[in-house]
């Protein structure tokens, strides 16, 4: 009996268990949310073909550099001296025109080398001045005595004839033979005195020029104590002050022309061959506000980096140093500049809409014989 009543528990148990399943199967259908149904001709995406044909394009080429001054000096003293003078006002950042007044070195000094100089050159030409009348005398006194020895010449004669015709003596022709003969002597010495006329001039004449070469020496170095800027540009610094001593080569300012700036711009090896002097540059300068500045190629180096595998072309960009200082491009800023190659190719221009991500999601070049590609196609 209690097999029968076990056997019959056993079988209500699993009834009861079927029934709470399917009770939970149709809970779970009936709760459930019914998928979207979208039509499966609208569910691929449409892609726009477009027909590619190489079109002639410039070449452009990226690079970085730093700007530098085309024209930029440290203003050295040429002379020793102390400072005696510097304009009042003249400080870092101010704007000077070519031949301003930097400095001024005590000059006294070489005003009395000037003057020493000067008295040295007048002296000498004084003396030329003199030798010039001493040989005008010394010409006019050969003449002379090429007279009285004509007259010498003349009475010897007579006294001769005088002599030879018993009316004379002996004494009177001596007398006049000694007289031919002083005056030949004395002639003679003149004579000599104006061959060495020649080289007395020239000796005088180079230190004439030697002591004119001095004065223009010592009135160089006078006006070198003057300091002056060699070109109209901008005071980077001043670095005297009135009473210090300078010595020949000591800086005393330097000075950077703004109106052209260069910047030596280094491009991939690519470029080689393919820009030239002439060809456009844009360059970015990094920062908040972005500028940007126009400029052209002026000079490209002969030889590429190996190491870098990278070409150096020089960019000029020309501007107005009275323009407004927050929009100049200055020495020493680092830049990205954009090379276009005034050479055209023949290439595939890619329209922005066919790039995602950086990546082409349809692009292939069109061959001869191709289907027409139609307005729109669906892609699987």
């Amino acid at each position: 009996m209690w097999i029968w009543i076990s056997r019959v528990l056993r079988s209500i148990l699993g009834l009861a268990a079927v029934l709470v399943a399917v009770s939970l199967f149709m809970f779970l259908a009936q709760s459930r949310t019914a998928p979207s149904q979208t039509d499966e001709s609208r569910a691929l995406p449409v892609v726009r073909a477009v027909r590619l044909e190489p079109q002639s394009v410039a070449m452009q080429w990226t690079g970085y550099g730093t700007a530098r001054a085309l024209d930029a000096s440290d203003v050295a003293a040429e002379v020793a001296g102390r400072v005696v003078e510097r304009p009042e006002g003249l400080e870092a950042g101010m704007a000077v025109d070519e031949g301003d007044l930097l400095a001024t070195l005590d000059p006294r000094d070489y005003e009395s080398r000037v003057l020493a100089a000067r008295k040295q050159a007048e002296s000498l030409d004084a003396q030329l001045s003199a030798l010039e009348i001493e040989e005008a005398r010394l010409g006019e006194q050969a003449e002379l005595l090429i007279e009285e020895i004509a007259v010498a010449q003349r009475e010897l004669e007579r006294a001769q004839k005088t002599l030879d015709a018993g009316a004379g003596n002996a004494s009177s022709v001596d007398a006049r033979l000694q007289s031919l003969k002083a005056l030949a002597r004395s002639r003679a010495t003149t004579l000599s005195q104006l061959e060495v006329i020649p080289s007395r001039r020239a000796q005088i004449r180079a230190a004439l020029e030697a002591a004119q070469a001095d004065q223009r020496l010592a009135e160089d170095n006078l006006s070198r104590t003057q300091v002056r800027a060699p070109f109209a540009g901008v005071l980077q610094s001043i670095g005297v002050e009135v009473g210090e001593w300078a010595r020949a080569g000591d800086t005393i300012a330097r000075v950077v022309d703004l109106s052209v700036i260069e910047v030596p711009l280094r491009l991939p090896q690519s470029s080689v061959g393919r820009v030239a002097a002439g060809d456009d540059v844009r360059l970015t300068a990094e920062g908040p506000s972005p500028l940007s500045w126009t400029g052209s190629i002026g000079r490209i180096a002969p030889e590429s980096d190996a190491s870098t595998r990278s070409a150096t072309v020089f960019v000029e960009v020309r501007q107005r140093p009275d323009a407004d200082s927050r929009t100049l491009l200055r020495p020493g800023q680092f830049v990205m500049g954009s090379v276009i190659s005034r050479e055209r190719t023949d290439s595939l221009v890619l329209p922005r809409r066919s790039v995602d991500a950086g990546r082409v999601l349809v692009a292939r070049p069109w061959r001869e014989g191709d289907p027409e590609p139609p307005e729109s196609a669906v892609t699987p």
